[in-house]
């Protein structure tokens, strides 16, 4: 084998180089556009569902919010779950009839539809009715679990009186409009 001449080394580093150079470029061009076409972040407060839309509930008090591990100050139990299954953020608000009744929301954003999809499962199981809201939903005694795209949204009375029960069911249905009429729904 003949011995490689300095010219020979010179232009085989000039050409690794260059193909190092053009690979650094293309992945810094391809990140960057990835960021140019990222949608920002919106607030899940605009996932809540307008006072005028639900017939006499209003908000009782001021809606919390929670992004990742932050979950665990905001719900006592069960949030172990739901960051294991991919969870994001989650706003949760409680509402009030003029008879005093009160409901409690919880819309928890997942990374994926499959991650709702998974905790939707292990909230609902196969208990309780079936019913027509968002893409799949079941309402159990006093509670609502629906999920739609990457949400998972739990709904839930104190009793299962015929007033409680309708607004739980108005006030999902109102959420899985705004989630459908949000921008980019992940």
């Amino acid at each position: 084998m003949e011995p490689q001449r300095p010219n020979d080394r010179n232009l085989l580093r000039r050409l690794m180089l260059g193909v190092l150079l053009s690979c650094f470029i293309a992945c810094f061009f391809a990140f960057d556009s990835q960021g140019q076409n990222a949608r920002p972040e919106e607030p899940l407060l605009r996932l809540l569902p307008l006072e005028k839309d639900l017939k006499g509930w209003t908000l009782d008090g001021e809606p919390q919010t929670a992004e990742g591990m932050a979950l665990f100050e905001l719900i006592n139990g069960g949030a172990e779950e739901y960051v294991k299954e991919g969870f994001r953020r989650a706003v949760t608000a409680t509402y009030r009839n003029p008879e005093g009744k009160r409901i409690n929301l919880d819309i928890y954003e997942m990374l994926s539809p499959e991650s709702a999809k998974r905790i939707h499962r292990k909230k609902a199981g196969d208990k309780g009715t079936r019913v027509p809201v968002g893409e799949e939903a079941a309402l159990e005694d006093y509670y609502l679990n629906f999920r739609k795209g990457a949400y998972q949204v739990t709904l839930s009375g104190y009793d299962t009186q015929k007033v409680t029960l309708e607004g739980i069911l108005l006030m999902g249905r109102r959420v899985a409009e705004r989630i459908s009429a949000s921008v980019g729904t992940p």
